[in-house]
């Protein structure tokens, strides 16, 4: 199996159905302009992060298995970035249509305090960066993947900090589309390390691992990923639309 084939077989599917499902409703301009700007920010921000674990060596890509690498990635990576998120986001606008009970009509509440907690991740992952450049003195080329994970702690965190009412009155709707999207994700990269479409530094890890395969930092990144693209793009809708 190569990456593009894992596409295949994994990512457009879903997206096909996905896609056929939304298409008996409207996308309004709201809708389209919160995806564009969820897909932006996950770009922006998964980029530089995905780099530097695949340039530290926490995970790297067989060369016979992708077409062309861009910095320290496959092309197809950027592109699981771009599907995985998506997929998530199809997901929860068919559950607003068709699920009543999710959509709650709730305000984000837009004022100096919210822009503050929107703009201080900053800090924290200026400490992040600090305390992942000592690790590496001190313990040389290892950097463990958990402490990698922390990258998407705080943004996950000040979300809740900016729109605690919003959130928590999705929270059912949150919790299923994370669930789906986490397992469903996990089970996929179980079959893409089996057949060496990516690897682990088995010196990055903490050992545990899925059937003796997958990473438990792998399986929290997909819950973790999944959870913040939906919860972002709700973030994003205007109050008629969640």
């Amino acid at each position: 199996m190569t990456y593009f084939r894992f596409h295949l077989i994994f990512n457009l599917p879903v997206l096909a159905i996905l896609w056929f499902l939304n298409s008996r409703y409207y996308w309004w301009g709201s809708e389209l302009a919160a995806l564009g700007y969820v897909l932006l920010a996950v770009m922006v921000f998964t980029t530089p992060w995905d780099n530097l674990a695949a340039k530290w060596g926490i995970w790297g890509f067989p060369r016979g298995k992708y077409s062309l690498r861009i910095g320290y990635l496959p092309v197809e990576e950027y592109a699981f970035f771009i599907l995985q998120s998506v997929n998530v986001i199809l997901l929860v606008r068919v559950l607003f249509h068709c699920v009543p009970v999710f959509k709650t009509w709730d305000i984000t509440i837009m004022d100096t305090f919210t822009y503050l907690c929107i703009a201080s991740p900053i800090l924290p992952w200026l400490l992040i960066a600090r305390q992942l450049y000592l690790w590496r003195q001190k313990k040389g080329p290892c950097v463990n993947y958990v402490i990698h994970l922390s990258w998407f702690l705080p943004v996950i965190y000040l979300q809740w900090v900016v729109a605690p009412k919003l959130f928590w009155d999705h929270a059912g709707m949150l919790a299923l589309v994370t669930a789906i999207f986490g397992t469903y994700y996990t089970l996929a990269d179980i079959v893409a390390v089996r057949a060496g479409v990516w690897f682990f530094d088995e010196k990055q890890i903490t050992g545990f691992k899925l059937f003796g395969i997958l990473p438990w930092e792998e399986i929290a990144f997909f819950f973790l990923t999944s959870l913040l693209v939906a919860q972002s793009y709700i973030l994003l809708l205007p109050r008629e639309m969640r």
